[in-house]
């Protein structure tokens, strides 16, 4: 019997609805079951054998409807395997600083649950077309990292593709 797998994701500019699929479209290939739903619709964990949940970061944080939702739903996930992810486009980085930066995304996250996996991906940054090159310079002097599209759809799919769920 094939596994139910729920992938709720809150997005503030679409980034992270494009990962979310694509790590819904990989545990489909995997045999499982999966619906792929915003976070904002408030879907139940009930009747699922196992939960990704991911978020845009905003603020060095997860989004508030997102880390609502694993609040309301705490006692649900604690039984079953949940997996997190985040979406970002600062400090995706290896050294040290950034990669202090981008693990503590999840610190409200791991407060409330305990993930069997966590996923960092770079979203969407700046681009000359839309950025201003001061806006531009600030973010990369504040950690910005990703400019344009820079998800790597293949490691988000070699994620996914490692889940133990």
């Amino acid at each position: 019997m094939s596994k139910r797998v729920l992938v709720g994701y809150a997005t503030r500019t679409g980034s992270t609805t494009g990962v979310a699929e694509a790590i819904g479209r990989t545990l489909s290939e995997r045999g499982c079951v999966v619906d792929v739903k915003p976070l904002r619709e408030k879907p139940s964990p009930g009747g699922y054998d196992a939960v990704v949940v991911g978020s845009a970061i905003n603020g060095a944080a997860w989004l508030p409807e997102a880390v609502s939702w694993l609040e309301s739903n705490a006692g649900a996930l604690r039984d079953t395997p949940t997996a997190v992810f985040c979406v970002h486009s600062m400090n995706g980085g290896s050294d040290e600083k950034q990669t202090r930066k981008r693990l503590a995304y999840l610190d409200k996250v791991r407060a409330t649950v305990t993930p069997v996996a966590e996923g960092f991906f770079l979203g969407t940054g700046p681009t000359a077309d839309d950025t201003s090159s001061i806006a531009r310079w600030a973010f990369k002097t504040f950690g910005g990292t990703a400019e344009g599209d820079a998800r790597d759809w293949g490691k988000i799919e070699t994620w996914a593709e490692g889940l133990d769920l």
